[in-house]
């Protein structure tokens, strides 16, 4: 398998290092389904999506008066090139007095399904929040160091100032939303109240902003694990062969992941890799179950040689799967 190692954000301006805070302490809603019992789409919040044919998405999840300033960000970045999802909400409830609004829904447990299945069909994901904060700052996070690495690079050299996001704005929990597409690892920026105002008072910094994002999203690989085979489906019920039943040569350091779900989120469903010799005799399966979207991350430990593999829908629910074999 193909490797190479990834730079850490070695690129960063120093500066003494700030104390950000996220915009709130505790959500209201645990997940999309108890929210959107309680809001009216297209009234109290509106979901806005941008869907083009290359692998970059950005997200802004916390738009409108949740954290202001992320949903126009989002679309000077995309322009009409990059694909986009944005959860915009359009009235302010804060129950728990604590200038969160109750719109607002954590990143690790944001699942509304169009945005789960437009971020899985993706490699390059760039999602963008806010924080708390007088100084203009973006905090870095997420687990795609080669994304990270340049965004924080461009920025920087565009004269924004960026630092290392401190845990708890750092993006790097699998279940956030941000590592939830096709190679399990996304950037996750927090812009600070003082940065986000700045962009929305200065159209100017806007797009230079924007320009820098795109700039690194273009400099990055979309598999910076190695070489990857893709695959995918919008929707399947019974089996896929990968590479059309053609044999892979492989490692046992060799590795498939991605994200799975049901269509319908509340099944539950059971997603089986099979493994094939050259014989035609299964020696290996691993299997993916769960209610609802699933990543999946299978080292194959087997000898080398060539396998066919197969998914197979066990419990035939209709199903999307996007994913890749690193090998």
């Amino acid at each position: 398998m193909k490797k190479f190692i990834l730079p850490l954000l070695s690129s960063l301006a120093v500066f003494w290092p700030s104390v950000p805070q996220a915009l709130a302490a505790t959500d209201i809603y645990a997940n999309y389904a108890e929210l959107s019992s309680h809001y009216k789409q297209g009234t109290d919040y509106t979901i806005e999506t941008q869907s083009k044919p290359n692998d970059v998405l950005i997200l802004a999840i916390h738009g409108g008066r949740i954290e202001k300033g992320t949903d126009q960000l989002a679309k000077a970045i995309a322009q009409d090139d990059y694909s986009y999802y944005i959860f915009k909400a359009n009235i302010y409830k804060d129950t728990n007095n604590d200038d969160r609004n109750d719109l607002h829904l954590t990143a690790s447990h944001y699942d509304e399904p169009t945005a789960l299945q437009m971020t899985a069909q993706k490699n390059r994901i760039v999602s963008l929040h806010g924080a708390k904060g007088t100084e203009k700052i973006v905090y870095m996070g997420g687990l795609n160091q080669n994304l990270m690495s340049n965004l924080s690079e461009r920025l920087t050299a565009a004269g924004f100032r960026v630092e290392n996001a401190p845990d708890n704005l750092n993006g790097n929990h699998p279940e956030n939303i941000a590592n939830k597409n096709r190679i399990l690892q996304g950037a996750q920026m927090e812009l600070t109240t003082a940065q986000r105002d700045e962009l929305l008072n200065d159209s100017a910094k806007m797009q230079k902003f924007a320009d820098a994002v795109r700039a690194a999203i273009s400099a990055s690989s979309s598999h910076p694990d190695g070489r990857t085979y893709e695959f995918g489906s919008d929707n399947f019920s019974n089996s896929i062969w990968l590479n059309g039943g053609n044999p892979f040569y492989l490692t046992g350091d060799d590795y498939l992941k991605g994200v799975q779900s049901p269509i319908d989120p509340s099944q539950k469903e059971k997603i089986r890799f099979d493994f094939y010799d050259q014989n035609g005799k299964l020696v290996l399966s691993h299997s993916a179950e769960a209610v609802g979207h699933k990543r999946f991350s299978y080292s194959t430990g087997l000898p080398t040689g060539y396998y066919k593999i197969k998914i197979v829908n066990v419990s035939g629910h209709p199903s999307w799967i996007y994913g890749g074999l690193v090998y």
